[in-house]
């Protein structure tokens, strides 16, 4: 994990409304950025308002000295109740010759930054810049509001002093090093003890040690859950460059961040569906005052005729690229819909008619439908749709229903009915691992018989990129990781997806192209 730094928080400025701070953060980011790396091509900055909701958004990609290509994201958005930032960096690209070297991802100094010109938390933890040093009339306190606190969501790391000598770590760098992603507390070996006499033995630490608490921590807990150093061990690490980066990871380890980095997500959310609706209005009142336009390719001249009548030069072709997905939408779903209606109106109809002439239902063989001249589907979005209403061990995340109807995958609408296949195999496999029995073979076996390719990501992708893997669930409110996958039309389309045994149910957070590898992180 040493190539991959992430801080997730929420900032505030004494006096000033949710906006203002945004925007004082906005520019304090982006002043940053141009004393800290100048003018670039290699960077773009944008950001997006509808009300009181705003995102900001800044990427820089950068090379250090052994010539590894950085990506370095700043996000902050707003509800206007809070402001949310957060603050990756990712290594993205190295020279073949220079990958036995570790790379170390290093907190940007814009974190420091931002902590000192504004009130950063993470929960109820307040973050700073400097370690937090305790003396021993603090020891109670301390066990029961610092370490003990239910409601803590960052790691703690404590620093004791030796009996004698200086400590091997220095407690206000380590503070820099983990901004946050963990608290950094130290103090003397008289105050160690007088923490020692609240906690069990098997969580002491003192003379010269560091040891790392996780969230949640209580009396009862195993010595294993809460990593503990001696100084020797310290000493050894630092010596070999490696005592940073190893604290970084234990911290991301055991760092609660289920509670954290939704306000982005959901400002986004929001303001794309604003943006959506008032694309979709613009379409109908283009089609209002056009009846006679009869297809597609109709509209697409409308809007361009719209666009050339317009000022609009500086964002034309991203506004156009919009427009015309949204028509594409539009078509395709009425499409598809009325082929829906028309299958419901023939199984009616042969109810009827059965009803009707009895003895001619029985001798006369079933009439088969013709699909050699359409499909039953017509977008990918529409077969998710579909098998969300009717496959019941299926249940489709807000993210699957999104990426099924990106533009990428609009470019496949023509496996739609292939996605369909996998969907009702996935339903079939759900059904039988609900029964007695269950499927008398493990998963991935049953569904390479069922022509199904179904596969785990690797170690080192789902250290790097776990994220991409990660997605909302509204009904259970949490963030649930994917790495298990279902590929499809020779591996340019992966279904991410879950077993869910409390559900009996397949969850699918993504439908799209193949997310990145360490393999072929491009």
């Amino acid at each position: 994990m040493g190539d991959y730094y992430r801080a997730i928080f929420t900032l505030n400025k004494p006096g000033a409304s949710s906006a203002q701070a945004q925007a004082d953060a906005w520019q304090c980011v982006q002043d940053w950025a141009a004393a800290e790396y100048g003018t670039t091509d290699r960077r773009y900055a944008r950001s997006s308002t509808n009300g009181d909701l705003n995102l900001c958004n800044l990427v820089h990609w950068y090379t250090d000295a052994l010539d590894c290509i950085w990506r370095m994201s700043v996000r902050l958005a707003t509800d206007g109740n809070a402001v949310e930032a957060d603050i990756e960096l990712r290594a993205t690209d190295t020279d073949p010759n220079m990958l036995s070297i570790e790379l170390i991802a290093q907190p940007p100094s814009v974190v420091r930054t931002l902590f000192e010109r504004f009130e950063c938390n993470v929960g109820a933890d307040s973050l700073a810049t400097n370690a937090t040093r305790i003396g021993p009339e603090d020891a109670d306190s301390f066990v029961q509001n610092e370490l003990f606190n239910q409601d803590r969501l960052l790691p703690l790391l404590v620093i004791t002093d030796p009996r004698d000598g200086s400590p091997v770590l220095d407690a206000d760098k380590a503070q820099q090093e983990l901004a946050g992603i963990a608290k950094v507390f130290a103090y003397s070996h008289n105050t160690a003890w007088n923490v020692a006499r609240e906690l069990p033995q098997s969580l002491w630490c003192y003379d010269g040690a560091a040891r790392l608490f996780a969230p949640g921590c209580s009396e009862d807990d195993l010595p294993q859950q809460h990593p503990y150093w001696l100084s020797w061990h310290l000493y050894r690490m630092m010596q070999h460059n490696r005592l940073w980066q190893m604290l970084r990871d234990e911290s991301l380890l055991r760092m609660s961040n289920q509670r954290q980095g939704r306000l982005f997500s959901r400002v986004e959310n929001a303001i794309n569906e604003e943006e959506t609706k008032t694309l979709q209005d613009r379409m109908t009142k283009l089609e209002e005052a056009n009846p006679t336009a009869k297809d597609f390719h109709e509209l697409l001249e409308l809007l361009e005729a719209f666009y050339d009548s317009a000022d609009v030069e500086n964002y034309k072709t991203s506004e156009m690229r919009d427009l015309v997905i949204g028509a594409v939408k539009r078509v395709n779903y009425r499409a598809n819909r009325l082929e829906l209606d028309n299958n419901h109106l023939r199984a009616e109809n042969s109810e009827l008619r059965a009803q009707v002439f009895p003895s001619a239902a029985k001798s006369a063989p079933p009439r088969e439908e013709d699909t050699s001249t359409k499909p039953r589907f017509f977008t990918i979005q529409a077969c998710a749709e579909h098998a969300a209403q009717n496959l019941p061990h299926l249940r489709f995340l807000p993210n699957a229903h999104k990426t099924a109807g990106s533009g990428y995958t609009r470019q496949h609408d023509d496996n739609a009915n292939r996605i369909y296949t996998t969907f009702g195999v996935l339903n079939e496999c759900g059904r039988q691992r609900t029964q007695p029995g269950g499927l008398g073979k493990n998963v991935e076996l049953w569904l390479k018989e069922n022509r199904e390719e179904y596969s785990d990501e690797s170690e080192p992708t789902k250290r790097a990129y776990r994220n991409e893997r990660t997605f909302f669930d509204p009904d259970k409110d949490d963030y649930i990781f994917m790495p298990h996958h279902i590929k499809l039309i020779g591996n340019k389309i992966r279904i991410h997806l879950t077993w869910d045994i409390d559900e009996n149910k397949w969850l699918i957070g993504y439908i799209g192209r193949h997310l990145r590898t360490s393999e072929s992180p491009n």
